[in-house]
């Protein structure tokens, strides 16, 4: 006993000699894990090739394969006669012989672990299909219960839908990654379905606001209607209400002239004055006029001149030019005019070369000596005054400065008489105060009084760190020097103070 103990030492010690000399020590530590879970050392050696030198992979093909010649040897010894029993159990050594017989056994080892390895994958190819089937089926059944209990009335009862009473536990069934992501597609695919189904089905606004009517489109009601609408339109913009006026009269006097019936859509007058104007253009088609696209322009063919439609388009153009927002339009153009006038004077080429009056020359000198000396800079704050409105983008008409904050709105008078001359002072402090000066950071818009607010400071005043102020167009209750005057129809509101330190808009107005 003690001798075989030694024999069999003696044998691993070679074999593990062999292993490492032939496959390296890492495939002989391999080896020898699973000749010690007791697989043959051949077997062990063929099974990690299978498996590219992974040891439970090869353990578990080993154990696939190790039951069926152990099956086929069994029942060899019990089908075999008595003799023949005790003849293979009295020769030991034949049997090792015959196991360790060669390629032989070993080409019938490897195609026992092919065929297992084959039967292996086969396998779960199949669960894995069936597990896909099965959550394909559990997403669309879910599905369609929930489309059964969704309710686009608002009312809570539903029907259609019936409790399961059989209290079924739930299956325990393990799924692949690929099942479960194959199911959420395909629950997404029913979702989008359908969201598009219930979409089309979608209430129109007749249904659900039966009383409600929408105004009838402009280009489908009767011409004389159109041209009402856009004349009363158009009434704020004097320029596009003047030259609807010529263009129309002229066509009604000379209807054989064809310069007067076509009308070019790239010129620079029309593009300013009337075709973004709103109604300007939709008058002229409700007078029959094309829009010809090719040439970008609008034709009105002889054929087409209504006089009726005429007569009646120039008649409710005059009227307009009776109303208040048409009059209060022709005021802010003729101020603006003459801004543009005056903004010239302030650096202008013609200025420059002609040079100013010896008179013009002393008034300017005479109130920029009036003016503190500007600050540094990154002292004090920059004050800026635009003449008109900023949108009618007037040359010259924007100048700034830095003050301080204790310099007084009359030092900003004074550099403004230097800027532009004593005209606009004039304006702002006649007697008739046709013009305003207003601080334009302030939401409404507040017009400052420059004759009861000339000695106060810029910070009282709210002009710093920052001052923007404008010259407007007074109107009628501010000439008149009445309370709650509004330059804009918003300056009796009183807003919040800005600044620290700033009064109140109520004390300044």
């Amino acid at each position: 006993m003690v001798f075989k103990k030694f024999t069999d030492r003696l044998v691993s010690a070679g074999t593990t000699v062999a292993n490492t000399l032939l496959h390296g020590p890492e495939q002989a530590e391999k080896i020898r894990q699973l000749e010690s879970m007791g697989f043959p050392t051949e077997r062990a050696r063929h099974a990690l090739d299978a498996t590219g030198g992974d040891v439970d992979r090869a353990a578990e093909l080993l154990l696939l394969g190790a039951n069926e010649p152990q099956q086929h040897h069994h029942h060899q010894q019990q089908s075999a006669p008595p003799p023949a029993r005790a003849a293979m159990s009295s020769s030991p050594a034949r049997n090792n012989n015959r196991q360790n017989a060669g390629p032989a056994v070993a080409a019938q080892n490897d195609e026992q672990m092919r065929r297992a390895i084959d039967e292996s994958m086969w396998v779960s190819q199949q669960e894995e299909a069936r597990q896909l089937r099965q959550a394909e089926a559990a997403s669309m059944k879910n599905n369609r219960k929930k489309k059964e209990v969704i309710d686009l009335t608002g009312d809570k009862k539903t029907t259609g839908t019936k409790k399961n009473k059989t209290n079924n536990p739930p299956k325990n069934t393990v799924k692949s990654a690929a099942a479960i992501n194959a199911g959420n597609a395909a629950a997404s695919r029913t979702n989008n379905n359908n969201h598009n189904k219930f979409a089309a089905q979608k209430n129109t606004l007749d249904q659900t606001h039966p009383n409600v009517r929408l105004p009838e489109r402009l280009s489908n009601k009767t011409k004389e209607e159109q041209i009402l609408r856009c004349a009363n339109r158009v009434k704020p913009h004097v320029m596009a209400v003047d030259t609807l006026l010529r263009v129309l009269t002229s066509v009604r006097n000379m209807p054989d002239n064809a310069k007067f019936r076509i009308i070019d859509r790239t010129n620079g007058n029309y593009i300013t004055f009337v075709r973004d104007t709103p109604g300007a253009e939709d008058m002229l088609l409700a007078m029959n006029y094309r829009m010809i696209s090719c040439n970008n322009e609008l034709r009105l063919e002889r054929h087409m001149v209504d006089e009726a439609l005429l007569y009646l388009g120039i008649s409710a153009l005059e009227q307009m030019r009776m109303t208040d927002e048409y009059k209060e339009g022709k005021r802010l153009r003729g101020f603006h005019a003459e801004m543009r006038r005056v903004a010239k004077g302030n650096g202008s080429p013609d200025v420059q070369r002609g040079g100013m009056t010896e008179g013009e020359t002393a008034i300017r000198l005479g109130f920029l000596s009036k003016c503190p000396k500007e600050p540094p800079e990154g002292r004090g704050a920059w004050v800026n005054v635009q003449l008109g409105d900023v949108s009618e983008n007037i040359v010259g008409g924007s100048v700034k400065r830095r003050f301080d904050g204790d310099d007084t709105l009359e030092d900003v008078l004074n550099w403004l008489g230097g800027s532009y001359g004593n005209e606009v002072l004039d304006k702002i402090r006649g007697t008739r105060r046709e013009w305003c000066l207003c601080d334009l950071n302030r939401f409404p818009i507040l017009p400052l009084d420059v004759e009861k607010h000339g000695k106060k400071t810029l910070q009282y005043l709210g002009l710093f760190p920052s001052g923007k102020l404008g010259v407007r167009l007074s109107d009628d209750a501010w000439r008149d020097r009445k309370e709650g005057s509004d330059t804009s129809g918003g300056f009796g509101i009183h807003g919040s103070a800005r600044g620290l330190g700033a009064a109140s808009r109520s004390m300044l107005h």
